[in-house]
């Protein structure tokens, strides 16, 4: 049976915040998902190694698509960073690519293309047929992609199983967007209506000084892209991808520490607590958040409980951006896993234990 179905597919990166918050996500939800994970070394491990053993502990064994973080760059000598560059490589890395998704019977390849003779792709997609799992084509709009050399890749191969995904990276919501993410789909489309798609990118904020003390809730842009290119798009092999409520990683942060903050993500807007003038820390983020309406409707999962626990001022609740990171991550994978679900906000189904 296929795993390209009609579900959510997050995009997550190797790091603290987002592993934190799929290990915290119940197991209910992870199986629904599917992944698609951008594979780096883990912060400074001197093994590639542990980059897998993270993902196992975090998301466990389900399937996952998985790809090179090609935002990951560091000219340490350390093994795993090494072995990342070796990946990388036109010439060995299809090679080593392959050898790794041997290795992890849950993972499903991206094709590597960037840069790559025809042959080692061919090479790549023969044996992704021969281990039966399916196989992704990514584009990543922002790299310049060589379409018309993967519409020729999907007319060669489209009785095969795969999925094609386009990846618009970090944007805020742009007609330009929509109509050069239509304009591939259309040529796409022209080699067969059966082919499936995923459109995914970021679009959380990545400065906040217009949001002081909750000045404005911003809309998560990516559903707004999502569903205007669903009217056209809306009866084909067509679903919905993000970041997670991140970033990729040339776009984080930088500079000076930034101010504490509380995220509380809804289906649709990402709510934002933090004030310059008045100086809260998370505890008084975390009180604000809590005493909105909106809050009534909370789900009850791992993100929501440390956001209470901090607003209480309990042990164990947020106090770290990082930690706030990881509960706004883990509300939002959970709220967009059950988009257009009147009961999502009671909750995931079985024991779920108060973590207060």
């Amino acid at each position: 049976m296929t795993f390209f179905t009609k579900r959510y597919y997050p995009t997550v990166c190797v790091r603290r915040a987002e592993m934190k918050a799929m290990e915290k996500l119940p197991e209910t939800e992870k199986v629904k998902m599917l992944p698609i994970v951008l594979l780096a070394p883990w912060l400074n491990s001197i093994k590639f190694d542990n980059t897998h053993r993270i993902i196992e502990n975090s998301i466990g064994k389900i399937p996952i698509i998985v790809d090179l973080d090609r935002s990951f760059h560091s000219e340490s000598n350390l093994s795993s960073r090494e072995y990342f560059r070796d990946l990388l490589d036109v010439k060995i890395g299809p090679e080593k690519w392959m050898e790794l998704i041997q290795e992890h019977e849950n993972y499903i390849p991206c094709i590597q293309f960037s840069g790559i003779d025809k042959t080692l792709i061919d090479e790549q997609v023969e044996f992704s047929a021969k281990l039966g799992r399916g196989f992704a084509i990514r584009i990543e709009l922002q790299r310049q992609p060589p379409i018309e050399d993967l519409i020729q890749l999907s007319m060669d191969n489209k009785d095969l199983d795969f999925v094609i995904i386009i990846d618009y990276g970090y944007i805020i919501a742009s007609d330009i967007t929509e109509s050069r993410i239509s304009a591939i789909m259309d040529r796409f489309l022209s080699v067969s209506d059966k082919l499936k798609f995923v459109i995914t990118g970021s679009s959380f904020p990545n400065s906040f000084s217009d949001y002081d003390d909750f000045s404005e809730a911003p809309p998560i842009f990516s559903r707004l892209i999502y569903e205007n290119l669903a009217r056209k798009y809306g009866n084909y092999n067509f679903f919905y991808g993000d970041w997670a409520s991140t970033k990729p990683r040339t776009y984080d942060g930088g500079g000076g520490t930034p101010l504490p903050r509380i995220d509380f993500p809804t289906s649709s807007r990402w709510i934002i607590a933090r004030s310059k003038e008045n100086e809260w820390d998370f505890q008084t983020a975390s009180e604000k958040i809590t005493r909105l309406p909106e809050w009534k409707d909370r789900p009850m999962v791992w993100g929501t409980g440390m956001i209470e626990k901090s607003a209480k001022g309990l042990p164990g609740g947020i106090s770290t951006g990082p930690q706030a990171i990881a509960a706004r991550v883990n509300i939002h994978l959970y709220l967009q896993n059950n988009f257009g679900i009147p009961t999502a906000a009671k909750g995931p189904v079985g024991k779920w234990i108060d973590p207060i």
